[in-house]
């Protein structure tokens, strides 16, 4: 399998990656790689427990279930904005149709970033309120 650094660009137009803010977006893109497979080759095995979210960019790939072919992912539509197959164990297996360019991202990781992103922050500028010199009962 070749491979070859991404874009912040193409990661963002994956969900729920088009959720991270830019600094994490950034972070992840350092670590994940666009990789290719031939015609044949199999991305998962139904039952396979490795945590992995996986994105196609170009090609086809096939969801086969027993020897039957159910489905199919076309890298750049709609459908292959969200992640493959993404319920562990894999319930079926996904065999390239044609040369397949995907992206692979530890599933633990994506949890930690997208758990970031969603913790707010919060900035105080004032604590002191305005002064009162009387001596009045708050």
């Amino acid at each position: 399998m070749a491979s070859e650094q991404v874009s912040t660009e193409l990661l963002r137009g994956f969900s729920p990656l088009d959720g991270l803010k830019r600094d994490n977006l950034a972070a992840l893109a350092r670590k994940v790689q666009i990789r290719e497979m031939s015609p044949g080759q199999l991305l998962f095995k139904e039952g396979d427990t490795e945590k992995r979210t996986l994105y196609v960019i170009s090609g086809t790939l096939e969801l086969v279930d027993q020897a039957k072919v159910v489905g199919t992912v076309e890298g750049g539509t709609e459908f292959a904005r969200n992640p493959v197959a993404p319920i562990f164990p894999r319930r079926v297996t996904g065999r390239a149709k044609d040369r397949v360019q995907f992206i692979s991202i530890d599933s633990d990781l994506l949890d930690v970033m997208l758990t970031w992103d969603q913790t707010g922050t919060y900035e105080v500028s004032e604590l002191a309120g305005k002064s009162d010199q009387s001596s009045q009962d708050w």
